[in-house]
């Protein structure tokens, strides 16, 4: 029986390698041209304009809903967007279905097999994205002064909602939107991440309503999540997560570079960001991520308060044999000390910061090592799958994780949303 076994895993896994390596080729014809794209000159003059635009579509289907003021077309429209079944029901406001069945769409140069190899990416290093998720993606988000300033102020941070707080959610809810975009088939037709992207772009489009009606001061912090804070967050998630791997000793290839941010561009599309934001390939998403950043950052006492609540979630979720010294090093060392002084990041000596630096790059190494054995790659990709789950799930408490509109926002309009049990 275990010679059985045995031979029958080392077949699937002799099979799992041919296929990947017939994906990597066919992407490969496909990532040469896209390599050799001229990049844009990201300038601030650029970028400055594109904090004057939202996003027409879904902010139009958010407005004509929620102005009619029928209230229970907005209670279904709400518990739509927060219910993780991915199924449209009858009856639905035109305005509703046009928008799932518009947005649905891949752009017409997506490549479905440049998303394929990309997905195999994220789902082999899927544990460490998740890490830089957390360690550089969001801190660099939270950087941006005028960004973080609307995340506080829809109060995502205080409130409490069922068995996690807020914040917890938010942070569950970003890794669980990841995993389900750049899993394999997650952007096929009816692919949870399609359903997943739309759900969030409407999640936005709720968030500028409410502020506006609220006063919000578009002359001091623009427009709310505007086209370049949209960019900008795109980026920290998939080019700025390029930036992490290779911070941590991850060789990739320049076609599974190329494969990986190509799922972003697609994921892009889908969201609703600007064609002249979405960059030609890898070095160019890398030059549009560092040109937000160093346009948007600045210190701000939002930015420190959302730094402050995610280091609180970190130590929380941490094994006990972390120390939260342990954590303030990790972070020290992928985003680095300017960002992390910015933010209120507690000091760190350096020495430490870099001996932590040599074991992560240890583990990476090992993990890179192990990843390119042909019979252990299907194995450490269905781990890796299992951990990335259990990691979300132990965010959410274990609970089924929904999409969520913050609290604050319903209780104003004195709407309900499908409770959790």
């Amino acid at each position: 029986m275990f010679l059985f076994l045995l031979a029958a895993f080392i077949a699937v896994s002799i099979g799992y390698a041919i296929w990947y390596y017939k994906i990597r080729r066919k992407a490969s014809e496909q990532a040469g041209p896209i390599e050799q794209a001229p990049t844009h000159q990201w300038t601030v003059d650029f970028l400055e304009s594109k904090r004057k635009r939202t996003d027409p579509l879904a902010d139009s289907v958010i407005t004509k809903i929620i102005d009619r003021g029928q209230k229970d077309q907005v209670n279904r429209l709400f518990n739509i967007i927060v219910n993780d079944d991915g199924s449209l029901p009858p009856g639905l406001p035109d305005e509703v279905r046009d928008y799932f069945e518009k947005t649905a769409s891949l752009p017409p140069w997506a490549d479905k097999d440049l998303i394929a190899l990309g997905q195999q990416i994220y789902i082999r290093h899927g544990v460490l994205i998740g890490v830089l998720l957390s360690f550089k993606s969001l801190p660099e988000c939270y950087a941006c002064a005028k960004g973080a300033m609307v995340l506080y102020y829809t109060g995502r941070l205080n409130e409490q909602s069922g068995a996690m707080n807020a914040y917890s959610r938010r942070i569950a809810e970003t890794a669980e939107f990841v995993l389900y975009a750049m899993s394999p088939d997650g952007l096929s037709p009816q692919g949870r991440g399609i359903r997943a992207a739309q759900k969030v772009r409407l999640i936005h489009a709720v968030i500028r309503y409410y502020l506006r009606q609220k006063g919000w001061d578009s002359a001091t912090f623009d427009e709310p999540i505007n086209q370049e804070d949209m960019a900008g967050t795109l980026m920290s998630f998939s080019a700025l997560i390029l930036e992490g791997l290779e911070l941590l000793h991850v060789k990739l290839s320049d076609t599974e570079k190329e494969a990986y941010m190509h799922c972003w561009r697609v994921i892009g599309y889908i969201m609703g960001l600007d064609d002249d934001l979405l960059p030609n390939n890898a070095a160019d998403a890398l030059a549009l991520g560092h040109a937000i950043l160093n346009h948007q950052a600045a210190p701000s006492e939002q930015g420190k308060s959302l730094m402050s609540a995610l280091f609180d979630f970190i130590h929380k979720l941490s094994p006990s044999f972390i120390e939260p010294e342990t954590n303030v090093e990790m972070m020290r060392f992928t985003m680095g000390n300017d960002l992390a002084d910015m933010l209120g990041v507690p000091p760190a000596p350096q020495k430490d910061i870099d001996s932590l630096a040599s074991k992560v790059r240890f583990v990476a190494e090992v993990g890179e090592v192990l990843d390119h054995t042909l019979l252990l790659a299907m194995l450490i990709q269905g781990v890796s799958k299992l951990l990335l789950q259990a990691q979300i799930n132990y965010m959410d408490d274990n609970q089924q994780l929904d999409f969520y509109i913050p609290e604050s926002l319903t209780k104003d309009w004195g709407l309900t949303t499908r409770a959790r049990t």
